[in-house]
């Protein structure tokens, strides 16, 4: 077991989960107070949407996804504030209609775009020490 740590990745990847573990665990109780414990799938996936328009227009998917995710944030605080939507709900239909956009923006690109699953799903064992 103690021989995975002989590499940078793993090493990394674990600093990674242990960060994401304590900052988890403190916003998870605001979050479960607040009832909006969809948050986080919801503006993540929402967010999809702002990787097929940045893939429909040819431009870097992560220029696209950071203003998407603002906006999904924000519409989704408007849709439970104006309407007598609960917040989850609002949450619901944010990431459903994000999800969707994304999908009808990469069908309508031309050719295939490969690395799709790595915005969605991510991999923990790429994370540079940069980013720790």
């Amino acid at each position: 077991m103690i021989e995975i740590l002989q590499y940078g990745f793993m090493v990394n990847a674990l600093a990674a989960a242990s960060l994401a573990a304590i900052a988890c665990g403190i916003i998870g109780v605001y979050v479960v107070v607040k009832r909006i414990v969809f948050i986080s799938g919801g503006i993540s996936h929402a967010s999809f949407g702002g990787i097929g328009l940045g893939y429909f227009l040819g431009i870097d998917p992560v220029l696209c996804v950071i203003p998407f995710s603002i906006a999904s944030a924000l519409s989704i605080g408007e849709v439970s504030r104006r309407t007598k939507v609960s917040e989850d709900a609002a949450i619901g239909i944010i990431w459903t209609m994000g999800m969707a956009i994304g999908i009808m923006f990469i069908s309508l690109t031309p050719g295939y775009a490969p690395d799709l699953f790595s915005y969605l799903f991510g991999n923990i064992l790429t994370v540079p020490r940069s980013d720790l």
